[in-house]
């Protein structure tokens, strides 16, 4: 699948939010070299603040900010639903159970996936999910 967007589409803004700075980075930079305008927060607050003022067509957040037993991500997608209901959301965790995923569908994530997961299969998901928006 092919990710890369032409001068003529539509510029996505996106909202990256993980308490791992690495990760964070990362991503911006991959999202960004794809023709994204890309925003990132480390903590609910600092997500919480940018929604407040932005409009993003799609986030992609961690589940757990805080460190052991943290589900702020399900908070975040509560916010964008509540916010724009045509965003995307994207949960990301390593410590996902069923529950947790069940619980993050049921607040309006459109998908929830289990790290480690390579940039590129994150890309496809999202690419997928904007344009079939």
């Amino acid at each position: 699948m092919m990710v890369l967007r032409s001068e003529s589409s539509p510029r996505y803004r996106i909202l990256i939010v993980d308490d791992e700075e690495l990760i964070v980075q990362a991503m911006k930079k991959y999202f960004g070299g794809l023709g994204y305008d890309v925003d990132t927060a480390f903590e609910l607050e600092e997500a919480q603040a940018l929604l407040a003022n932005n409009c993003y067509d799609l986030v992609i957040a961690d589940l757990r900010l805080t460190g052991v037993g943290g589900v702020e991500g399900l908070q975040i997608v509560s916010d964008v639903r509540q916010r724009y209901a045509g965003a995307r959301v994207i949960l990301l965790s390593a410590y996902g159970t069923a529950e947790i995923e069940r619980e993050s569908y049921q607040r309006g994530a459109d998908a929830f996936l289990h790290k480690p997961k390579a940039m590129m299969e994150i890309a496809q998901v999202s690419v997928s999910l904007l344009e079939n928006s």
